[in-house]
């Protein structure tokens, strides 16, 4: 039945799609990145006919809206390592449902939001955000920013880096369908130029937005590079391609800005790069697969 196997399937739009597959392939797991030229804006996922492939993903975006802004800037995350202390707490993070709902919209909403058809064993590392809260994050690489700031040329860089890595991708993949054995995502059915073609993923499916991506970021003027993630809240199957910013420590948070959105970047970015390599020294891996596994 098969016509390709892959340990990891990527598919979608490009930026969720390849950065999802490049984290994957540095995990040393064979990937495909399969996409097409299609410019109508929806989850891959969304738009198909198959009835079983359409309940699957409603049962997962649970009534919200999925359809993806057609540009939006690129999200940028002040993080920080966990403390020594916060790294022997041992106790199991409360489980937030609104949170986690809040989140799936967010990233449902999010040219640069990607679904996993498997949330258990991802190798990422725990930060903590300017409120204190717990993410998980996989860092995909360091792109490097535009002199004069503006667009953050993401896809470009994204593309480049996959090339690098050799991974094999196919750019006329129209996704027809997701095949379930047991009710467990096992792999897919495209439509390409050479009729139906079908991929069996051992290890998942990553589904990312087909949208534009020609977003401004002003916020990140002023520095050479940035470290880009793929982020998540603790137990999603959703995440977002993310710019990250080194946060303060806990001592130096003032109570004001426990509840600071994204946009309170300034002093964060222009900081960063001081903290850059203490961030690097003190991440926590917990013992989780790439992101898509």
């Amino acid at each position: 039945m098969w016509d390709h196997e892959v340990d990891v399937l990527c598919v979608g739009g490009l930026v969720g799609a390849l950065a999802s597959a490049v984290v994957a392939a540095d995990e040393g797991v064979d990937v495909l990145v399969a996409v097409s030229d299609d410019d109508e804006r929806a989850w891959p996922a969304g738009r198909v006919t198959d009835e079983e492939t359409l309940e699957y993903f409603a049962a997962l975006t649970d009534g919200l809206p999925t359809e993806p802004l057609p540009t939006d800037d690129v999200p940028v995350r002040p993080v920080r390592p966990l403390t020594a202390a916060e790294r022997r707490d041992r106790k199991v993070a409360p489980f937030y449902g609104g949170r986690l709902r809040k989140w799936t919209e967010q990233c449902l909403l999010s040219p640069y939001g990607l679904l996993h058809t498997r949330v258990s064993d991802w190798r990422t590392t725990t930060m903590r955000t300017l409120d204190d809260r717990p993410v998980q994050v996989k860092v995909v690489g360091r792109v490097t920013l535009p002199a004069g700031g503006g667009a953050v040329p993401l896809a470009t860089w994204l593309n480049g880096e996959a090339r690098m890595r050799d991974i094999d991708m196919r750019g006329d993949a129209r996704l027809q369908r997701i095949v379930f054995e047991e009710g467990v995502v096992v792999g897919a059915v495209f439509d390409t130029a050479d009729g139906l073609y079908a991929v069996r993923a051992r290890h998942g499916i990553t589904l990312a937005p087909h949208v534009a991506h020609t977003a401004a970021a002003d916020y990140v003027r002023g520095e050479d590079e940035a470290e880009v993630a793929l982020v998540s809240e603790i137990g999603s199957r959703f995440a977002r391609v993310e710019l990250l910013a080194a946060a303060p420590p806990p001592a130096a948070i003032p109570p004001a800005t426990c509840s600071s959105s994204n946009r309170r970047l300034p002093k964060t970015l222009r900081e960063s790069r001081r903290n850059r390599s203490e961030t690097r020294r003190s991440r926590e891996v917990n013992g989780h697969p790439p992101f898509g596994q």
